[in-house]
């Protein structure tokens, strides 16, 4: 059984500075699991995407360590957001799972299936402003505009080509792909890199904040707000949500979840991700030019 934690936004949080490994931060997180299909599976392919991981430190580490001129930035956080903005993508495949019922296919169980698409419009609860009355989109352009001193960065010229093939992929699996199964453990992938990557990166920005601009306690945690709300349990129930929605639907379908691998959509997932970050590096540490 797992179990959710909730947290309130507005209520002040202390955070170690200790900086961890995504790696070491989404391991545990994937041994807590029950379902020991989905967790061997976790835990075996995102071992093996190492590289991947240490090229995405990377870029947050460039990033983090330097005073960057506005153009550049504004190339970070367009093609970032397109890597975590999925909010959208999620409640178009949960609409997936309604369609079967309103194109009346075949369905095992209607009840589970009603279960799986509850479990996937709780991911998007805090997304789209239902927990919190706070748009994280809003957020996110504000921390975005604060470090870019302006919001040009939402301009499109400013997304890598690498960034728009990340998203491309990421909707692809799950509003194309007729197997919705590859929707929802896409799901799964991006809900615990995710985890990953926000506990990660939150002592680099806090710590960039205050070397670059002074800027340290309730200053910077309104600054960082998108980053924060993300940290702690908000992705970690994603998470467990996802996998919920997968295990749930599969019931719905009669079909074995044994028979899907996930080596397939963890290895795009990360050799993508890894591609969008070493593209935005490449501009960090080049004199950048618009096309």
């Amino acid at each position: 059984m797992l179990n959710f934690v909730w947290i309130d936004l507005f209520k002040p949080i202390v955070y170690t500075p200790k900086i961890y490994f995504m790696k070491s931060i989404i391991t545990p997180v994937l041994e807590e699991i029950s379902n020991t299909y989905l967790k061997q599976q976790l835990l075996q392919h995102f071992t093996r995407s190492g590289q991947e991981f240490n090229t995405i430190q990377d870029t947050f580490k460039r990033l983090t360590s330097a005073t960057h001129e506005s153009e550049k930035l504004n190339v970070f956080f367009h093609s970032w957001s397109m890597t975590n903005n999925s909010a959208m993508t999620v409640a178009g495949l949960s609409n997936r799972l309604t369609m079967l019922i309103h194109k009346k296919r075949p369905v095992q169980d209607e009840a589970l299936l009603l279960r799986s698409i509850t479990s996937l419009n709780r991911i998007v609860d805090e997304d789209l402003g239902v927990v919190g009355g706070v748009l994280h989109k809003d957020i996110y352009y504000k921390m975005a505009t604060h470090f870019c001193k302006g919001d040009q960065w939402m301009q499109m010229r400013y997304l890598t080509p690498e960034a728009k093939e990340f998203k491309s992929w990421k909707d692809r699996n799950s509003l194309k792909d007729t197997d919705l199964v590859t929707g929802l453990l896409t799901t799964v992938v991006h809900e615990i890199y995710t985890h990953g990557e926000v506990e990660y990166i939150l002592p680099l920005f806090e710590e960039w904040l205050k070397q670059q601009e002074g800027i340290s306690g309730r200053d910077a945690q309104v600054i960082l707000a998108w980053i924060i709300v993300h940290t702690g349990p908000t992705e970690k129930n994603h998470f467990y949500h996802a996998i919920h929605a997968v295990e749930q639907y599969t019931q719905a379908m009669g079909i074995r979840l044994e028979d899907y691998s996930l080596e397939t959509i963890i290895s795009d997932y990360m050799q993508r991700k890894a591609a969008t970050m070493a593209s935005i590096t490449a501009v960090l540490d080049s004199a950048y030019e618009l096309n």
